[in-house]
């Protein structure tokens, strides 16, 4: 019954962060505390199983590392709609499907990404070269 109950909770919670509407800003917080009581949640269960108690000090390093630098990385690559709260994995659309207002440039910031520069931001779009001058001695 109690496993039932925490599943619905989390799911209901991952209902929030992706799909309800509310501000950016608070659905950043509220996925950032999540993301710290997961991390949390996974050293402390760590800890109470021996691991950390039978292993050396550079493997906890290591293992603490990981765990940090898949938190960063998923902190960085997550963006929220400031407008509307929609979540967004994908570091590519300049707008909010929902909403059309302009997403941050990545999850770790609020600065807006806007259209004049998202072009010159694609790395797969061939950039225009300015004509280099003619040699006037050639002629």
């Amino acid at each position: 019954m109690v496993w039932t109950l925490g599943a619905g909770v989390a799911v209901c919670w991952l209902y929030f962060l992706v799909l309800a509407r509310a501000r950016g800003g608070v659905k950043r917080l509220a996925l950032r505390a999540t993301l710290l009581a997961v991390a949390g949640g996974l050293v402390f269960a760590a800890n109470q199983r021996g691991l950390f108690a039978r292993s050396t000090p550079g493997f906890r390093i290591a293992l603490l590392l990981a765990l940090l630098a898949v938190e960063v990385g998923y902190l960085y690559t997550t963006r929220f709609c400031p407008a509307c709260g929609r979540m967004v994995r994908n570091l590519r659309p300049a707008q909010c499907r929902r909403c059309q207002a302009f997403l941050p440039r990545h999850g770790m910031t609020a600065s807006l990404r806007h259209a004049d520069n998202t072009d010159s931001r694609d790395p797969l779009k061939p950039r225009l070269r300015p004509p280099t001058p003619s040699d006037p001695a050639g002629e």
